[in-house]
């Protein structure tokens, strides 16, 4: 992939003029104040499919909620599962709640591959936490990152997430490791807005000098999400919503039968207790796990 546009002093300059810009000019979210590593954790699985202006909103609560991850690790996933209602895709709070465990017992695992081993945690997540958290020179490739990466060094956008992923270690590497957590920042920053998908601010770009996309660019494709509107995703938040803010977290197959459409309550029902979100409890749906799972879990 090296050519005039990735080599190393090509790089370093991308990388310079990158946070020089972040320095002054970027979103105050609360989770850029921060490299407590279980801040980081659960900032970047709730901005996981999720709207980081939606997370600015829920993040301070939760962490207000759960301050340490033996905090979370002891709350019954009942009370994890209500405190991130309306984050959406609820099984993350699950996942996040069983790393807090093993991080309690274990501590906290040093490097991406360790990381990576921890429930719920994905490559992209693994190297978030690494290098905002740790302060290990890695890259990190979401949509954002990748639209940028594409546009700026004249990549096909159908360019494999590997070599993605190889010039975003590479930008990492070409600096200081203390950068590293400001670099991910700025990375993800950038493509967020500046580097927009249907309409980039080329005017504002602090990388524009020697960009081929310059006045140029057009969208780099991504995976469509189906329509939530009427999907069982949608039912299924509809639900857990409803669930939450009942008495105990419960309620009678009838009471969900009100809630949702006939034809699709038992396959949604059946589904979240197949996912351990609910479980089925004296002919009552309850939130969370079945009791016996819950307590392993948390122990």
């Amino acid at each position: 992939m090296k050519n005039q546009l990735t080599g190393g002093s090509a790089l370093g300059r991308v990388r310079v003029a990158l946070l020089t810009w972040y320095a002054t000019d970027h979103r105050d979210f609360p989770w850029r104040r921060t490299t407590d590593p279980y801040a980081v954790l659960v900032s970047e699985v709730m901005l996981q499919q999720t709207q980081a202006s939606r997370v600015a909103e829920r993040f301070p609560t939760f962490m207000s909620r759960f301050p340490t991850p033996r905090s979370l690790a002891q709350a019954s996933e009942a009370e994890v599962l209500a405190a991130w209602s309306g984050l959406g895709y609820n099984r993350r709070a699950l996942a996040l709640r069983h790393a807090a465990a093993e991080v309690s017992k274990g501590g906290w695992p040093q490097g991406v591959e360790a990381i990576r081993r921890l429930p719920g945690v994905g490559p992209y997540t693994a190297r978030a936490v690494a290098s905002l958290a740790f302060g290990e020179p890695v890259g990190v490739v979401d949509t954002n990152v990748r639209r940028w990466l594409v546009r700026r060094f004249g990549l096909a956008a159908d360019s494999p997430l590997r070599a993605l992923q190889a010039l975003a270690d590479a930008l990492a590497a070409a600096g200081s490791a203390a950068d590293a957590g400001p670099w991910t920042h700025a990375t993800m920053e950038f493509g967020a807005a500046i580097c927009t998908s249907r309409a980039p601010r080329c005017d504002a770009c602090p990388i524009s000098q020697g960009c081929p996309a310059r006045g140029l660019a057009t969208a780099v494709p991504v995976p469509r999400q189906p329509s939530f509107a009427g999907s069982d995703r949608a039912h299924r938040g509809a639900l857990l919503r409803a669930l939450t803010g009942r008495r105990g977290h419960s309620m009678t197959m009838r009471a969900a039968r009100g809630l949702l459409p006939e034809a699709v309550v038992q396959r949604v029902v059946d589904g979240l207790v197949r996912d351990g979100l609910l479980h089925r409890s004296r002919g009552r749906l309850v939130l969370g796990g079945a009791p016996a799972t819950a307590a392993t879990i948390g122990s």
